[in-house]
């Protein structure tokens, strides 16, 4: 068993990623009419790149990872798609501090793109990686239709909250870390393990993203501080809350003050520690992959500073205007 040592990542994996790919993407976008191509140009000025960089990284700790640039430039295409189809269906005004695409240019454009970024991202695979980046994608639509029926009710399950956060935000990424692992001439057993990686760090980084979205104010997340119990959102930190006895919404009082009560009864540090727990388990599989140490040590350091590090930056005070509530809690919900 190998053993692996996390630490911090080169602060220049994401622009390593970006420089990567970036010939494919912008061979890509030249295959598509002006008003599309300016659509997904927008949207791909704002991703992260972390996606493309799970690929990469994953099939660098198999073996070469030349082959797998194809990969990480579709599976970055197929994540915009992703973004893009989110913030429609949930009317979510902004992304990353900009205006979401359907603000900027309107629904109709904003979905042609969306249809594009698919069509380009299947072409640039082959037929074994299509049918499991489908597979991912069909798991992300079957989160959001699981969600709409929850928000249609009035109990909490908490097995049911986990199961549509996996669905929505862990597939995706074990898709990639799959992928980059097969792209590098990984065995069945080393691509299974990566995607296994991949789901759990999804999964915890769903868990950071939704304590940050209450506490990391716009210095760490970019939304506002306590922008989700200025909404009312039933995250996974309120839901531990409430699983725990507290019926946060029933109270009438500020976000701030919510926000504390979430706290007090335990939802903040609850997945915080569910997140800590998910990084530890995705490195086991990594362990199981007997991966090349250096590349190992770059990818778990990767994964550390998408989760747990986070929530550690989250506790340093940094001045924030706190969020107001408004009439449309539910349009301006982002996806994360």
């Amino acid at each position: 068993m190998t053993s692996i040592d996390v630490a911090a990542p080169p602060q220049d994996v994401l622009e390593r990623t970006r420089a990567a790919i970036g010939p494919l993407l912008r061979g890509a976008l030249a295959e598509l009419p002006d008003e599309t191509r300016e659509v997904v140009g927008f949207g791909l000025a704002r991703q992260d790149f972390s996606t493309a960089a799970l690929v990469l990284l994953s099939a660098r700790t198999i073996g070469d990872g030349d082959e797998a640039v194809r990969v990480a430039a579709a599976l970055e295409l197929a994540h915009l798609h992703d973004q893009l189809h989110a913030d429609l269906m949930t009317r979510a005004v902004s992304r990353s501090r900009q205006p979401s695409a359907w603000v900027q240019f309107g629904d109709d454009r904003a979905v042609s793109a969306a249809d594009a970024l698919l069509s380009l991202a299947f072409a640039a695979l082959t037929r074994r990686e299509v049918t499991v980046l489908n597979v991912a994608l069909l798991s992300v639509v079957d989160g959001y239709v699981q969600e709409i029926e929850m928000d249609e009710r009035d109990d909490v399950d908490m097995a049911e909250h986990l199961g549509v956060a996996a669905a929505k935000h862990s597939a995706l990424t074990a898709a990639a870390c799959e992928l980059g692992a097969l792209a590098a001439g990984a065995s069945r057993s080393q691509a299974d393990h990566l995607g296994r990686f991949g789901d759990d760090v999804g999964l915890a980084r769903k868990h950071v993203d939704d304590v940050l979205a209450i506490w990391g104010g716009a210095a760490v997340s970019g939304r506002p501080l306590y922008d989700d119990m200025a909404h009312r959102r039933r995250t996974l930190p309120v839901v531990a809350a409430m699983n725990a006895g507290i019926d946060v919404y029933a109270v009438e009082a500020e976000p701030g003050e919510l926000a504390a009560l979430v706290e007090r009864a335990g939802g903040r540090r609850w997945c915080e520690q569910q997140a800590e727990l998910l990084l530890a388990r995705a490195l086991d599989h990594l362990r199981q992959v007997t991966p090349r140490a250096r590349a190992a040590g770059e990818l778990s350091g990767f994964a550390r500073e998408v989760t747990t590090a986070r929530c550690a930056r989250a506790r340093t005070p940094v001045p924030a205007v706190p969020s107001q509530p408004t009439a449309e809690s539910r349009a301006d919900r982002t996806s994360s």
